[in-house]
C-alpha cells in the first residue's frame, strides 16, 4: 500500500478538499480543509485530526460568517480561542471538548 507523505491535495466525492502536509497517509502538519458545505479550516493537523492552532470559518447559508480561531485537540476546540458569530457577538476564553468552558 502506498501512503501519502509530504505535501499534496485530495478531492473527495462529497466535495471536500484537503491541501497540505501528509504523514503516513493522513493530514499532518500545516493544511487547509474545505468542506463541500462551505466550511474552511486552516491550521495544524496531527494524525488526521485538527490539532494545534487553527482557524475555522463557516460560509454556508445557515451560519454565514461564524469564525473560530484558537486551539484544537483531536478535532475539537480545546484550550484558548475566540468565537465570533456573524451577528458580531464574541466569546473569548477557554474551550474544553468543543464547549465553552469558564467565564470567557
Amino acid at each position: 500500500m502506498c501512503l501519502k507523505h509530504g505535501t499534496g491535495t485530495d478531492s473527495f466525492n462529497n466535495g471536500d478538499v484537503y491541501t497540505g502536509e501528509y504523514l503516513n497517509g493522513k493530514p499532518h502538519g500545516k493544511g487547509e480543509y474545505t468542506w463541500g458545505t462551505g466550511q474552511v479550516y486552516i491550521g495544524d493537523f496531527a494524525k488526521g485530526f485538527k490539532h494545534g492552532k487553527g482557524k475555522w470559518k463557516s460560509v454556508n447559508n445557515h451560519t454565514n460568517g461564524n469564525i473560530y480561531e484558537g486551539d484544537y485537540k483531536h478535532d475539537k476546540k480545546n484550550g484558548s480561542g475566540v468565537f465570533t458569530w456573524a451577528s458580531g457577538n464574541i466569546y473569548k476564553g477557554d474551550y474544553q471538548e468543543d464547549e465553552r468552558h469558564g467565564n470567557g
